[in-house]
């Protein structure tokens, strides 16, 4: 019997323990794959999904397909609705006359919300800028929320529309079940089963401070245009004691320590230059040589996103440019260069009115003596806040309503010399102070909505029209004490347009939107007429009497609005397709938690887009 064994039959301890450790690798990944395609399939299914935002309804809380701009002229970074340049709207599927896919729309222009300059953004602009759109905020949605709480009031939350229950939408939720929704001067009401008053919603501080629209902000301040005479939004108003920094950014002030009951105020005035008024500014004059043509504007619900011009190709797959785009050679530097000067478009101004107003700023305290004051005008009527540097005690009144509105008081930490970042905001009919990001605390004596209710002789009754004080509407005021002040900031609260499908507008009031911008045609003749129709007094009586609509939910119905109003189709206009304005229990998905990849940082100026956001990554409130 032959014993000799083949090479291997016999392994070594060293080739099978190696078997043995390959084949358990091999086996440790796939269960390592199992599982998180397990755990994957677990967390979407019941505990977070990720969602891509395709359109703006939401922005600028969250963005759709968008573009984003560096002001060419202060420097500020907006960004502009793009989702006509995506291949899913209608328009990608068009042919032309031989049967050829016609070219996308093109976003050619957008508007500066900080300066209100009109920017080109062709790809023949002339400093060969890319702008090309970015997709939407990629966003984490907890699908759990609603097995442990009810649907909560302002949050943002997904849910299956009621028309095509296989599509997710993303709004704000704002109606609750078993009550009735007013919207009234942009404001939100809410009236219970069973009662018969209306009350405001007032919104929680993380979704008020989410729900700020920028009106001014003093760092992008282009001083270069008050050297040659141009207006200043910020001015001593009274006794010309604030000094201004050189760059205009920041202003200081040490009164007299006898003129201790003489107040000392900078004033806000809301300047917005027109497009003649840049056209003439970007050459570095003043528009027909003087300041007298532009005047004041009250604050709108303009919103920079809405503010695109698109250029849609003709039948035969060309675009064409008309008077809105006007070619020109100016002068930048002494030299000679051919530009593209864009006009405003006029369906993305602003045509409501907007009181509800707040301001931000950086107080560096240098006396703990005197009285720094803030003050907000809407309706011609003054609300203030006046801080004790002493004390650090805040009093929030209503100037010549006292006897109607007793003064609040409550304790800041504002106690000694440093720096302290400072809001003050009169929004939903509530005056608040919030110190270094926390809200003090007037135990609810700061809101004065029972001066609003019933008909005009209600001391601040809901339909009070502007008046000319609502052209200065921000002060910032000392008494007797020495401080500083920068990073000034003026924010306007979200407008909610009142509309249905019976009354779909962009413009609340309730003659025709068409009355503002009457035998105006171009481009040219709307802005102008919208211009003129906030900045002369004897249009704004019909700015107090605005549409309000009504919108009533049953048990397991809710309402969802979107931050941009005026380019939402939200819970408003649903019934226009013969679609209920609610949205049922079962049809909620999540509310938002965390953009996780706002759009990626290109390299190098070109398309690509691949390195992380990190700054712009953020909690959705």
């Amino acid at each position: 019997m032959n014993n000799k064994k083949t090479k291997h039959e016999n392994p070594t301890p060293q080739q099978t323990t190696e078997q043995v450790s390959s084949t358990r690798t091999v086996h440790e990944c796939v269960d390592a794959l199992v599982f998180a395609l397990l755990l994957a399939f677990f967390l979407k299914a019941f505990l977070a999904e990720a969602y891509l935002i395709p359109t703006g309804s939401m922005a600028t809380t969250l963005m759709g397909r968008h573009k984003d701009i560096s002001c060419e002229i202060c420097g500020y970074q907006f960004q502009v609705n793009a989702s006509e340049e995506s291949a899913d709207q209608p328009s990608s599927h068009l042919v032309d006359l031989y049967g050829n896919p016609i070219p996308l729309p093109r976003v050619v222009g957008g508007t500066c919300p900080q300066c209100r300059n009109t920017m080109y953004l062709g790809d023949d602009n002339v400093d060969h800028k890319n702008y090309s759109a970015f997709n939407g905020d990629r966003i984490f949605v907890s699908k759990c929320q609603f097995d442990f709480s009810s649907p909560r009031r302002w949050h943002v939350t997904v849910f299956r529309y009621p028309g095509k229950p296989q599509i997710n939408y993303i709004k704000r939720l704002i109606g609750l079940e078993n009550e009735t929704v007013r919207i009234e001067h942009g404001d939100i009401f809410v009236c219970p089963d069973g009662n018969t008053k209306f009350e405001i919603q007032r919104k929680p501080l993380p979704q008020l401070l989410a729900m700020l629209r920028i009106v001014d902000d003093n760092d992008y301040v282009i001083s270069e245009l008050h050297d040659i005479g141009w207006f200043d939004k910020w001015n001593n108003s009274t006794t010309g004691q604030w000094k201004r920094s050189t760059d205009f950014k920041s202003f200081s002030i040490d009164t007299d320590s006898t003129a201790s009951n003489l107040e000392h105020w900078l004033e806000y005035t809301n300047i917005m230059p027109t497009s003649d008024d840049w056209f003439a500014l970007r050459q570095q004059r003043l528009p027909n040589g003087t300041q007298t043509k532009t005047k004041p504007q009250l604050v709108t619900d303009f919103v920079g996103y809405n503010s695109g011009i698109v250029k849609y190709p003709n039948r035969d797959g060309t675009i064409t440019t008309d008077q809105e785009i006007r070619f020109l050679t100016t002068t930048r530097n002494g030299n000679a260069r051919n530009e593209h000067f864009c006009r405003q478009n006029p369906n993305g101004m602003g045509l409501n009115w907007v009181g509800d107003l707040a301001v931000s700023v950086n107080l560096k305290v240098q006396k703990t003596q005197g009285v720094f004051v803030l003050s907000l005008v809407k309706g011609g009527k003054t609300f203030r806040c006046d801080l004790n540097l002493d004390t650090g005690i805040a009093t929030v009144s209503i100037v010549d309503h006292e006897n109607l509105f007793e003064p609040a008081t409550t304790q800041t930490p504002i106690k000694s010399k440093g720096n302290y970042e400072i809001m003050f905001c009169n929004i939903d009919e509530e005056l608040r102070l919030i110190v270094d990001g926390k809200e003090m605390n007037f135990e609810g004596k700061n809101r004065y909505d029972n001066l609003c209710e019933g008909d005009e002789n209600t001391p601040l009754h809901r339909n009070r029209q502007p008046t000319l004080h609502d052209l200065k509407p921000i002060g910032i005021g000392v008494i007797n004490t020495a401080v500083e002040v920068e990073h000034i900031k003026v924010w306007r609260d979200m407008y909610y347009i009142a509309c249905n499908d019976e009354n779909r507008s962009y413009c609340d009031l309730l003659e025709s939107p068409f009355s503002i911008v009457r035998n105006a045609y171009t481009y040219e003749e709307l802005e102008r007429a919208v211009h003129k129709f906030f900045s002369s007094s004897e249009n704004w009586g019909k700015l107090g009497r605005t549409r309000v609509v009504e919108f009533q939910l049953d048990r397991d119905q809710f309402l969802m609005l979107g931050d941009n109003s005026a380019k939402s189709k939200d819970s408003r206009l649903w019934t226009e397709d013969h679609i209920p304005h609610y949205v049922e229990r079962n049809m909620l998905i999540g509310e938002a938690m965390f953009v996780y990849w706002p759009h990626g940082i290109r390299i190098f100026g070109t398309r690509l887009s691949i390195f992380p956001n990190f700054k712009k990554m953020r909690r959705i409130h």
